[in-house]
């Protein structure tokens, strides 16, 4: 019975176990716009399916732009020569021009043969890219032979807390400030988020087990004073001497902090907010409203004067002022002013 993703992490890790076991399926669809899952997981059946000494007769590695359906099929309907089985990887498979043309595979599959096919969807949300149809024959043969994991991204509002997790499950420990300011250069791109935590590692000394702020502002680039994530912080304390010192920066750095970017942060702040005072309404108990929302408890204090500060209708209000602004910044509408003058003036209008 095939395995579809319902919480891509949960789902990965009860995956990477099964393989650690020995529990090796005959095919393997991995696709979606989280790309780290995907490597990690092709990485993982690389070293374990075929032991190390056997893989120069089988293992074959296709990349998607460089072959056809109908090669990956008939490779994977060969019988392993020297070794009991074979494992056939096709990588970069979006990159094919029919992949769907590989479910024909299903229809004489080979129980010496191990095939996996990677799928990464487009993650950019500039762009647009298309994703394995859910509707083909070859999707969902697919779900009854083999194991179809879809990868998708987590909100940005969960990446710190998964900053921690990671971290955790390294040996170490992380600041919560300096997760969050991680996972604001970082956004959702976990293979970003990785490589990033990977350089901090590298060069913390060897008495340190804990990621500091400084840590992140010395080897990432991302400055605590003029961050997003400070900017959110200022709002919902109301500190609007530091709201517009940020904004200022921000207005004149307008390719490292580019105005979509800074408006999905904010609605994604306050539409948070929006929530914790609707489940605290409900009579949620606190520590279940952080844990839905991925709050750390560090931070807990500061939504406590958020909500204070913005009571539901105000931060409702709030939320519509964000719309209107995105729309100004898309249109022309704003006249002659720039990324800097918009944000400037949504911030006055909700520090107001």
């Amino acid at each position: 019975m095939a395995k579809t993703t319902k919480d891509t992490a949960q789902a990965f890790q009860a995956l990477r176990e099964e393989i650690l076991r020995g529990d090796i399926k005959p095919f393997y669809l991995l696709f979606g716009k989280e790309h780290y899952y995907i490597d990690e997981l092709c990485k993982l059946l690389t070293e374990n399916v075929i032991p190390p000494e056997e893989r120069d007769f089988g293992q074959i590695v296709y990349y998607g732009a460089d072959v056809t359906a109908n090669q990956v099929v008939s490779t994977a309907r060969q019988f392993p020569m020297m070794v009991s089985r074979q494992l056939v990887v096709v990588k970069e498979a979006q990159m094919m021009k029919k992949v769907e043309d590989i479910g024909v595979y299903f229809e004489g599959i080979q129980p010496t043969t191990v095939l996996v096919i990677c799928y990464k969807t487009n993650n950019d949300p500039t762009r647009t890219g298309k994703n394995i149809d859910k509707r083909t024959a070859f999707y969902k043969q697919a779900q009854k032979i083999g194991v179809v994991f879809e990868s998708e991204q987590i909100p940005d509002y969960r990446v710190a807390r998964w900053i921690e997790g990671y971290v955790a499950g390294e040996g170490l420990s992380i600041a919560p400030d300096a997760s969050a300011l991680l996972a604001e250069f970082a956004g959702n791109d976990l293979s970003k988020v990785v490589l990033s935590l990977d350089k901090l590692r590298k060069v913390l000394p060897e008495d340190r087990r804990n990621i500091s702020v400084r840590d992140v502002e010395e080897n990432v680039g991302m400055s605590r004073d003029y961050s997003v994530f400070e900017l959110t912080k200022a709002l919902s304390l109301k500190d609007a001497a530091k709201a517009f010192r940020i904004v200022h920066f921000f207005g004149d750095s307008p390719k490292r902090f580019p105005l979509p970017m800074t408006m999905a942060a904010l609605s994604g702040h306050f539409i948070r907010l929006l929530r914790f005072e609707a489940l605290q309404m409900a009579g949620t108990g606190r520590n279940e409203i952080l844990s839905q929302l991925g709050i750390n408890p560090y931070f807990a204090g500061e939504y406590d004067t958020a909500v204070r500060n913005y009571p539901v209708k105000k931060t409702m209000r709030v939320i519509a002022l964000l719309k209107e602004y995105d729309r100004r910044s898309k249109s022309n509408t704003r006249g002659e002013a720039t990324d800097g003058d918009l944000l400037q003036e949504l911030v006055a209008k909700i520090l107001s």
